[in-house]
């Protein structure tokens, strides 16, 4: 694992904002950190966009928007995150890099796939090669890819790193050779309790939508012997739920199946990449990427 610091915005600001801040912009400085590490991500936006507008520095500003907007997406509050991205937009040119990033990430999150790529793109066309940045919207444009089934799309974003992931190559080309299972024919298998689990190759869902089928017909032929209509009635409602459950489940089998095929082959792909700010350089916008 890899992890790259890169220091953004104001990195030659930082002691005169020292100097200048009020007692009041420290406190809550102090407090957003203290509400992000200790879980409460959409209470530290609140704090973040508290200091936004606070301070008169524009470039400030704009810093402490972007992380209001950073705390929002881990909240999984995704308008308010937009919001916030908007904002420091609006107050500086100088986060232009950072603001994909997190935009790609908020639109990723919210499955709009093709806004995802937009950002990504505009990241991996304008950055340099050794910028980890373009490293990480490269592999998050091929998983994006990926998800939307463009293969070619997906080894191309790869491809045009200075050095092409040979395991995300090979698990796409793998993913390609494999084959899907169709929910129609898991669905129809499972008419017959337990096949349809067992063609998406979840065998113990497959014994066990066996075995409850069998001691439901069992139960309604016994207390059928015994004229217990009563017990016929509440184990044929169970026998039909059970029924029920092995045709719907053999058609959501198929589903795992293909979402866990992908979603191995993303992983290959993406890894752990991932970026993170560092909250005690601020209001120094210092990004820390991992890979």
């Amino acid at each position: 694992m890899r992890t790259i610091n890169r220091v953004g915005l104001l990195a030659l600001a930082l002691p005169a904002w020292i100097a200048t801040a009020g007692d009041d912009a420290r406190v809550g400085l102090t407090l957003a950190r203290e509400l992000s590490a200790g879980g409460q991500p959409a209470a530290a936006g609140l704090e973040y966009r508290r200091l936004a507008l606070a301070t008169d520095t524009p470039d400030e500003r704009g810093v402490f928007y972007w992380m209001a907007g950073y705390e929002y997406l881990r909240a999984r509050r995704f308008d308010q995150a937009d919001r916030m991205l908007a904002q420091a937009e609006d107050a500086t040119s100088g986060l232009e890099k950072e603001v994909y990033l997190l935009r790609a990430e908020n639109s990723r999150a919210r499955n709009r796939l093709n806004e995802a790529i937009y950002y990504l793109e505009g990241l991996t066309a304008r950055l340099p090669p050794d910028d980890p940045a373009r490293e990480l919207a490269a592999k998050r444009l091929s998983a994006a890819r990926l998800e939307l089934r463009d293969l070619n799309g997906a080894r191309t974003a790869l491809r045009e790193l200075p050095e092409p992931p040979e395991q995300g190559l090979a698990a796409i080309s793998e993913y390609e050779t494999g084959r899907d299972k169709n929910p129609v024919t898991g669905g129809l298998l499972g008419l017959i309790p337990g096949l349809g689990y067992a063609y998406s190759g979840e065998y113990a869902n497959a014994a066990r939508s066996l075995i409850m089928n069998a001691l439901c017909i069992w139960g309604i032929v016994e207390f059928a012997d015994r004229e217990q209509w009563a017990g016929v009635a509440v184990v044929g409602f169970a026998g039909v739920t059970f029924y029920s459950g092995s045709i719907y489940g053999g058609a959501d089998a198929a589903v795992r199946h293909n979402r866990r095929r992908l979603d191995r082959c993303v992983f290959a792909v993406e890894g752990r990449a991932s970026f993170a700010p560092d909250p005690e350089l601020l209001p120094t916008l210092s990004l820390r990427f991992t890979f």
